[in-house]
């Protein structure tokens, strides 16, 4: 009676799992041809390699190309799968980071093998960078952004007559952190990881490294900044583990790799570690001051109650008991009030009550051209914020402005509407541009605040 119980209940499981089908991950709606998809990558790799530092040192270019290899020989062996010429460059930057451009040139970060600790967890970083890229996640998104602009440039010839990259910054689609092209969706990332974990596996590694290390990352991410780059633009799908656990059952049973360092691994991590600190570059699309040479900076007068921000490119007032950071660039500058910081979703520093400064590269002189690309980059890299006005003109130094409002969801105070300013006008330099934010409830304290802080402004 027994055994007539347990046959039916196996037989039931077993049909269960003959149900069950492997998830199908394939590349979705896009604009650009796979060419272009190239086209694009070696363009920006271009301006990347200007940007950042890059390492030639033999340990890590070794282990890196080695792991890269046996990945591109993994994809190659899924017909399924879009091919790419895939490159693999080491940049000397301490934050635990990798990024893939499209079409396929690939950026491992010092910081990241320096935090991995074995071989088969960078390879788990790389497998889901190509996966992006193979699933063409970054001109997928900008499609999908971009759905009434990209026809126009196609139909007429944009890129076949120039350079990709600068078509797509005059349709305000740029390369920075928060691009379409570098951030992701918890879908895409999902995808990333399922696609990794399958390369991964055909090359011989454990695909469960791949979520052991993000998951590591997830952990030590509200310790410090190192990882804040990465959960900014690789957003947690969700438990990763089991997701891939899931999808290992439809693997073919192999033998991975050991996961106990190699003596490779250990040297080139040790190099890693060792690395000193990169010379100060500005940020992907911003500028950086230049040199003094002597020359005068930029001052202002201060009412009382407000003191002067002085840096080679600008001159500002803010209240007298706000906190000032300038960034290592010399132009990029936080102001906040006394208790205008706070720790974000991924413990990093945000501003609740305060301002963001920066001068941007700019394609044209058109502010109103050049203000629209920004406010789209805004809208796209922060989500729950929206535009709720047209631009306001006004004068500041002299210049034409223009201040634009938008809401969002306040950090400081949960449940309550954050107020935000856009304040733009061009500067010798680029686009000048001032993020104003502060709680709904703080506002009509702040707003006349920011109104001294416009006036007093000087280049």
């Amino acid at each position: 009676m027994i055994l007539r119980r347990i046959v039916p209940q196996l037989l039931l499981t077993a049909a269960l799992l003959f149900a069950q089908k492997q998830k199908t991950v394939k590349p979705g709606f896009n604009m650009f041809s796979l060419e272009q998809d190239v086209q694009l990558g070696k363009e920006s790799a271009v301006q990347i390699e200007r940007e950042m530092q890059i390492v030639n040192e033999p340990r890590l270019s070794a282990l890196i190309n080695r792991i890269g290899n046996k990945l591109v020989a993994a994809n190659a062996a899924d017909e399924r799968n879009a091919q790419f010429p895939f490159t693999f460059k080491v940049v000397n930057n301490p934050s635990i980071n990798a990024f893939a451009l499209p079409g396929g040139p690939m950026f491992i970060q010092t910081g990241l093998i320096a935090a991995a600790d074995n071989e088969a967890q960078i390879a788990g970083v790389m497998g889901h960078e190509m996966a992006h890229v193979i699933l063409r996640h970054g001109t997928n998104q900008a499609s999908k952004a971009n759905l009434l602009q990209l026809p126009a440039a196609i139909a007429g010839g944009l890129f076949d007559r120039g350079g990709i990259m600068g078509t797509l910054a005059q349709l305000g689609i740029g390369l920075g952190t928060n691009s379409v092209l570098m951030k992701f969706s918890r879908n895409a990332e999902s995808d990333a990881d399922l696609l990794g974990a399958r390369l991964l596996h055909t090359a011989g590694y454990n695909p469960v490294e791949l979520a052991r290390f993000f998951e590591k990352l997830e952990a030590e991410s509200g310790k410090g900044n190192a990882v804040t780059n990465f959960f900014a633009s690789h957003p947690n799908p969700g438990n990763r583990v089991k997701s891939i656990q899931e999808d290992m059952k439809f693997y073919p049973r192999v033998n991975y790799e050991s996961t106990n360092p190699t003596a490779d691994f250990n040297a080139a991590k040790a190099v890693a570690r060792s690395m000193p600190k990169p010379s100060a570059r500005p940020q992907q699309g911003t500028v950086a001051a230049p040199p003094s040479n002597g020359g005068r900076q930029p001052d202002t007068q201060a009412r009382q109650g407000f003191k002067v921000q002085r840096t080679p490119l600008y001159a500002i007032a803010l209240p007298d008991d706000w906190q000032s950071q300038l960034a290592q660039d010399q132009v990029s500058l936080t102001l906040a009030a006394a208790d205008g910081l706070i720790k974000g979703a991924n413990g990093q520093n945000d501003v609740a009550h305060g301002v963001l400064i920066s001068i941007n590269k700019v394609q044209s002189q058109n502010l109103d051209a050049e203000t629209q690309a920004l406010l789209k980059g805004l809208v796209q890299g922060n989500s729950g914020v929206r535009q709720t006005g047209n631009p306001e003109r006004l004068q500041v130094n002299g210049a034409a402005a223009l201040l634009t409002a938008f809401e969002g969801q306040s950090g400081m105070r949960q449940g309550e509407k954050e107020i935000i300013r856009v304040l733009t006008v061009m500067h010798p330099q680029g686009l000048f541009n001032a993020v104003f934010v502060a709680p709904d409830s703080r506002w009509r304290v702040a707003e006349p605040e920011y109104q001294e802080m416009i006036r007093s402004l000087r280049f």
